[in-house]
């Protein structure tokens, strides 16, 4: 914004000027979006068989009931895939009505009033950093001290717990291959979790960030009048609070719309990292404690782009996950009735005698046990 002098009740109002480095605003939507690539399950290697017996032994019998038992099993998966389906197409409906409400709602003259009131808010918050960070030079160690230390509990106890998020890569037995599917599944409802929530905050953009501008605009008032009696609670609600939710909601950074908020004033909690995924425009990605303290907001894009940015999000995002999703489940489902089939073979000790003993024929011919290729000269050959 190149021209820093306003109209402002009648009067020309000089702006502070746009920062060099300004604070990250949301991206523009569009971009080339590909979907991700779940993860490969490890190969379970069968265990090694035993050596083979020098004995022919009669043919036992054609088939086992696992057979049956394997089809029982893919019509578990078939169904669990075919109601999931129909609730994912139930979904897509409540989404695509959702959206149309929702664009007529968000039109051009909606955007321009919360546009200028963005910016006006952006002018205010700037000169409320400024007066800040004047009275109050150790902000940030109040950040460092006080706020900091209570993120990294949270990012530490993800870490103990979860790890970076990586699979290992091979497994030794059924219940690590059960456990790895476990894992896999879950993460994938988390991502799906993470989109249907930024789906939902873009079910209606004109009135949640028209009650966010409401809130920062409280906001703003409120923190002035502590900043001087309560300091401590001015810093947290400023960096904490009003900017994140002020730059969450705002028009992605151009020659138009540019922060006035230099990006030092977002940079502090060194282990709160994530990575974005934001190739529609709105990021999806897991994010920081502070991103996901504030949740998923709508921000200014063109009405026109409203679309563009939902059907980027459904095709490249949204189901791509979902469909991660339902094969992670039924690959687990899998593995679930493996272990439940091996586990009857286990017990099969209790019932030895009385599955062994009947299948041992009454009468034995040892010629029986001798291999057909057996040399002429054998005496069962002779025979």
């Amino acid at each position: 914004m190149t021209d820093q002098k306003r109209q402002q009740n009648g009067r020309e109002r000089e702006y502070p000027p746009v920062t060099d480095n300004p604070a990250d605003q949301p991206k523009a939507p569009g971009g080339d979006c590909t979907a991700p690539t779940p993860p490969e399950p490890p190969v379970l290697l069968p265990p090694a068989p035993c050596p083979p017996t020098e004995c022919w032994c009669p043919p036992g019998p054609g088939s086992t009931p696992n057979c049956l038992e394997d089809l029982i099993a893919q019509q578990e998966v078939e169904i669990a895939g075919a109601d999931k389906a129909l609730a994912f197409k139930k979904d897509l409906e409540a989404l695509l009505k959702a959206a149309k409400d929702a664009s007529q709602k968000y039109n051009r003259t909606k955007y321009d009033d919360h546009t200028k009131e963005w910016d006006r808010q952006d002018v205010l918050i700037a000169d409320l950093i400024k007066t800040l960070v004047c009275k109050i030079d150790c902000w940030r160690c109040v950040i460092d001290c006080y706020i900091c230390p209570k993120i990294n509990e949270i990012i530490d106890a993800k870490q103990r717990l979860y790890g970076d998020g990586s699979l290992y890569p091979d497994v030794h037995n059924l219940y690590d291959l059960q456990y790895w599917h476990t894992r896999n599944r879950d993460a994938r409802q988390w991502t799906v979790d993470r989109i249907k929530n930024v789906l939902a905050a873009w079910g209606d953009p004109a009135t949640t960030i028209g009650k966010v501008l409401a809130a920062n605009a409280t906001a703003i008032d409120a923190i002035n009048k502590i900043i001087g009696s309560e300091p401590g609670k001015a810093v947290y609600d400023i960096f904490l609070k009003l900017i994140p939710a002020h730059l969450a909601i705002a028009p992605p950074k151009g020659p138009k719309w540019t922060t006035r908020i230099d990006k030092t004033y977002t940079e502090f909690c060194e282990c709160d990292k994530a990575t974005p995924d934001d190739c529609c425009g709105a990021d999806v990605g897991e994010g920081t404690v502070r991103q996901r303290v504030l949740g998923p907001q709508p921000y200014l894009i063109d009405p026109n782009d409203y679309f563009d940015l939902l059907c980027c999000l459904l095709q490249t995002r949204y189901v791509p996950a979902k469909e991660a999703l339902q094969q992670a489940a039924a690959d687990l489902l899998k593995v679930e009735n493996l272990i439940k089939r091996y586990k009857a073979q286990l017990d099969g000790v209790k019932d030895f005698e009385k599955n062994v003993r009947p299948s041992v024929p009454d009468k034995i011919d040892c010629c029986d046990f001798d291999r057909p290729e057996a040399e002429p000269t054998s005496p069962c050959q002779a025979r």
